[in-house]
């Protein structure tokens, strides 16, 4: 940095001072960073899925094993591997030199930021390097403690394994234990990118570093963290209260006294020269209105979380500064030039362009708030939790609860007949530690089948027959084709078994190895088929099957437009929780897979109760 680069101060400022007066600046960056990494990031993307969409289908995590040895495998992870850089040099190398520029007082160029963090990269090509930046990617998500990228910030462990590793003592101590240790090391590395990036250091150096100063300063780092921590706490609740809770309450109350699921047919009057009613313009007043104010809410109350963020960076970087003995507790004081003036001007932006949106979506609600039908409940392993897993009993409560369908699990045995068993093998139901696929008919038998539901009853296992003779003409089934037994012979002697029964129409075949999906969308066309996956790349409506059944944190309203575009229905799994039911019943799905059929209901009740307001609320959430 030249000495034309440094800021001329008028002195010594309190690190509160300069926070304040700094805002404007990480605020102007934090959008410039959006614009920027908005260019690399949508074709590095896009270039990702159209490498894995290249062969006509996509990449998922039920057709993998057929990709790995492929050429689009290494050229997929090199992209991926560049765009992980890229939102590491705009998101965090750029924001840390930012922040060192203003408590230095220097002045805080955009593009020497982004400058300097290019050149830094270089220093992560070694294996310390790589094994930061994959702490960064996976291991701080998953603990939720340290620097983090948006790119990975949803990464999760998928619910049907975690569900496992939960009920699992030995799994779950194991993953209690990994867990604490990431919690520890990020704890331990905070300071490493500070030291690379600020002091030129190797990334084994800034390891080292950083645990020296986090062992030094552990009780002032801690408090001034806690602190710091609380601080956003209490500016984001009262953000939360002022923004949100305030205009609910005014705009709520009066939405109370209102039509619920009101229906304002504005361009069918319009066409036929029909007046609206007072009824109608007052609904749809409040509609705008009510528009307007969740589009602002959302807007601002995402300044001040981004504001947050930047001004925990800015505190990291004080800490660092002030613990290596480079800084004491007063500060360069910011330039006095008109620092506010482009916020407010761009805030005033906003607005309009906030009014025009809410007169749009507030004169066609219905159009693009409403849908036709309500999301179709499945029931998982027959009747989820309301009977044992896979019983009779399950696809009676199912049926009695008018679920749309229920799921269930067919292995093949030793002498080739069907028996309905989620596991591999039924020892953790019976005790005997032994697959289907080693078994006879007469052997499984004699298997007793501990009751689910905890209520000491012992069960017989389901054969598929059994099944099919309960669901004719009442309920859709849902016939996984499971576990190691899971091929084209299975497909074959299913399809027969069903066509006996005459439930074609009452069937879908679902798997989660698509080979065999598409074996019997190909050869079976009559029958409805599905594929399970929990990850993907590219199109995944180009697979070879009519329902798309993804994990629920894997769905995203892109990949709903895209399946349903190609006249393919969506389905997600397994949905167990208040807040994912709430997410789902009210999305664009076609149908949920849950065990918890009850609490379906009740939310599904709750959802149709709610005020106009509280539908956008739902629906428009943009952060």
């Amino acid at each position: 940095m030249s000495a034309d680069d440094k800021r001329n101060t008028t002195g010594n400022i309190t690190f509160g001072k300069l926070s304040f007066q700094a805002l404007p600046e990480m605020w102007i960056f934090q959008i410039l960073v959006a614009i920027v990494l908005a260019i690399p990031g949508v074709l590095l993307i896009w270039l990702i899925n159209w490498v894995a969409g290249s062969s006509g289908s996509a990449i998922t995590t039920a057709n993998i094993g057929a990709f790995i040895f492929n050429w689009r495998f290494p050229v997929i992870l090199l992209l991926g591997a560049l765009l992980v850089l890229v939102y590491l040099v705009l998101e965090l190398f750029a924001q840390i030199y930012l922040t060192n520029y203003i408590l230095t007082g220097e002045k805080a160029k955009f593009k020497d930021c982004i400058g300097n963090g290019i050149e830094a990269v270089k220093k992560f090509f070694n294996p310390a390097g790589i094994r930061v930046i994959l702490f960064i990617f996976i291991a701080v998500p998953l603990c939720g403690v340290g620097f983090s990228l948006s790119l990975s910030r949803s990464f999760y462990i998928p619910n049907f394994i975690m569900e496992v590793v939960l009920k699992t003592p030995l799994f779950a101590a194991a993953y209690i234990a990994v867990i604490l240790f990431f919690i520890w090391l990020a704890y331990r590395s905070v300071f490493i990118l500070h030291a690379v990036l600020l002091d030129d250091m190797t990334v084994s150096e800034g390891k080292k570093y950083s645990f020296k100063l986090v062992k030094e300063n552990r009780g002032r780092f801690l408090k001034g963290f806690f602190i710091n921590l609380i601080a956003i706490l209490v500016i984001i609740l009262l953000s939360n209260i002022i923004f949100n809770k305030i205009p609910g309450l005014l705009l709520g109350g009066y939405g109370e006294n209102l039509p619920k699921n009101y229906r304002v047919d504005l361009w069918y009057n319009i066409i036929n020269g029909e007046a609206l009613s007072g009824q109608d313009l007052q609904i749809m007043g409040y509609r705008i209105a009510a528009v307007f104010a969740v589009l602002v809410e959302k807007y601002l109350f995402s300044v001040v979380t981004l504001l947050c963020g930047a001004y925990f960076m800015l505190n990291l970087n004080r800490y660092y500064l002030q613990y290596s003995k480079k800084a004491g507790e007063l500060w360069p004081e910011r330039p006095k030039k008109a620092r506010y003036i482009w916020m407010v001007l761009l805030i005033i932006l906003v607005f309009v362009f906030f009014g025009i949106i809410s007169v749009g979506l507030g004169i066609n609600y219905n159009l693009v708030f409403s849908r036709e039908e309500p999301v179709k409940i499945v029931a998982h392993r027959a009747g989820g939790t309301m009977a044992s897993e896979n019983s009779i009993e399950g696809l009676e409560k199912a049926i009695e609860h008018g679920c749309y369908a229920s799921e269930i699990d067919v292995q093949r045995t030793k002498d080739g007949y069907y028996v309905i068993n989620h596991d591999n093998d039924f020892s953790r139901l019976t005790g005997v530690a032994k697959a289907p696929s080693e078994m006879t008919m007469d052997e499984i038998k004699e298997l007793r089948i501990k009751d689910t539901t905890g209520n000491g009853q012992l069960l017989p296992v389901v054969t598929f027959e059994e099944m099919l003779d309960v669901i004719k003409g009442k309920i859709k089934l849902y016939v996984e084709l499971k576990g190691p037994t899971a091929d084209k012979q299975m497909v074959d002697d299913v399809v027969r078994i069903i066509r006996e029964h005459d439930c074609v129409e009452d069937t879908a075949l679902i798997s989660l190895d698509y080979s065999v999906i598409d074996y019997a969308e190909t050869n079976y066309p009559e029958f409805e088929t599905g594929t399970l996956f929990f990850a993907s790349l590219g199109n995944v409506a180009n697979l070879n099957c009519d329902l798309l059944i993804m994990e629920e944190e894997f769905s995203s309203d892109a990949k709903i437009w895209d399946i349903h575009l190609a006249g393919k229905k969506v389905i997600v799994w397994t949905v167990n929780t208040r807040e994912g039911m709430y997410k789902f019943l009210d999305s664009d799905i076609d149908a949920v897979i849950t065990d918890e059929i009850p609490l379906a209901e009740e939310v599904q009740t709750e959802l149709d109760a709610r005020s106009d307001l509280k539908v956008l609320e739902d629906k428009m959430q943009l952060e």
